[in-house]
């Protein structure tokens, strides 16, 4: 035997199995994932929501400064023709689409029969009715808005209406005369102006019905 042998061991060599989750690591993971998701989609909302909102106090200022402007025009604010005209938006939910429409024939001059008690009175004959554009000598001298953005009025059914940034109608209501033994109508002497904004229950409510219980009315932007 050979002094300088040594005899070698043979290692048992064993392949490493790859360590995997457990159950209770793959649940803290999801649970992780899914609260960076809610974070994420809770600020893209808020932040669509405030754009929404800015988007509907810039219209809001822009419509009143056009009502002033017809008051001055014509000495009087517009009135709705069909001020209890109900158009379905979603599912379920119908909104009053009377002022809207109205609101839009008056800052737009497109149309006029949902003016009420306007009618064509230059030498060239207007449309009666809204086609979305402005033209001839009468519709051009009746603009109260130079521009209209794409964003401040849509076409619902056989209607053209004013809409705040959540792409729901503006309600309008003009003041009734006050007459001895009449119920108001509004709460302002001149007209009652609102968006329901974030509000999607009190969205049939009027401004005079708000009167009594305020709270309904908190998340509106109004004129009043």
């Amino acid at each position: 035997m050979n002094p300088n042998f040594a005899p070698t061991m043979k290692m048992a060599h064993h392949p490493v199995r790859s360590r995997g989750f457990t159950l209770i690591e793959m649940l803290v993971v999801i649970s992780i994932i899914a609260m960076l998701a809610a974070l994420t989609m809770g600020g893209y909302t808020y932040a669509m929501n405030g754009s929404k909102e800015k988007t509907t106090r810039g219209t809001f200022e822009a419509v009143k400064t056009a009502l002033e402007n017809y008051l001055s025009e014509f000495g009087e604010y517009p009135e709705p023709a069909n001020e209890d005209q109900q158009v379905e938006f979603t599912l379920g939910k119908s909104y009053n689409i009377g002022g809207a429409a109205c609101l839009y024939q008056a800052v737009s001059g497109d149309g006029f029969d949902q003016l009420k008690g306007v009618t064509s009175s230059g030498a060239e004959e207007a449309s009666p009715s809204s086609d979305g554009k402005i033209s001839g000598t009468e519709e051009v001298s009746h603009v109260m808005l130079k521009e209209l953005p794409p964003t401040m009025w849509m076409k619902k059914g056989e209607f053209y209406i004013l809409i705040d940034g959540f792409a729901r109608p503006f309600q309008y209501i003009k003041a009734a005369p006050a007459t001895a033994g009449n119920e108001p109508t509004t709460i302002n002497s001149t007209y009652d102006l609102w968006s329901y904004s974030f509000d999607q229950v009190n969205i049939g409510k009027k401004s005079i019905d708000t009167l009594e219980t305020p709270k309904d009315s908190i998340k509106w932007i109004k004129n009043w």
